[in-house]
């Protein structure tokens, strides 16, 4: 690899990082976004039969209109609103998706999620997004 490939990769390689959304990116949007709910979605949920993509299963910890916990393989902050839930993704020090699931009469969850931008911009609100769907496992 000459030089000037080398400098282009790298400069792609930054260039993406930066791109990159962070906890203290999401976590002021979170925040801004929690609210009043009777809802407790602390405990187990699982995102397999739903609409949507299979992420694994979920386990919440409420504090407040604040949640904590994992999906699959990631670590989630979250916040709750009236029947929406505000969801941040994260591996480490990136968080790589965000997601606004609605609640449905039945108590389950379900929303789009959007990779690498806040789900509710206006300028990504259309982009490149999936479903997903939780359901509470067991009482």
């Amino acid at each position: 690899m000459n030089f000037k490939s080398l400098s282009l990769a790298f400069l792609v390689a930054l260039m993406l990082s930066a791109c990159a959304l962070t906890r203290s990116d999401t976590n002021p949007w979170l925040d801004a976004r929690a609210g009043q709910s009777g809802e407790n979605i602390a405990g187990k949920w699982t995102t397999a039969g739903g609409v949507g993509a299979n992420w694994g299963e979920a386990n919440f910890i409420q504090d407040g209109s604040r949640f904590y916990g994992t999906l699959g393989s990631y670590y989630v902050d979250g916040s709750i609103n009236g029947e929406h839930l505000f969801l941040a993704l994260s591996s480490g020090k990136k968080v790589y998706y965000t997601a606004r699931l609605n609640r449905a009469p039945d108590g389950s969850y379900a929303g789009k999620v959007v990779q690498g931008a806040i789900v509710d911009n206006s300028n990504r609100a259309d982009d490149g997004f999936t479903l997903m769907s939780m359901r509470r496992l067991g009482n």
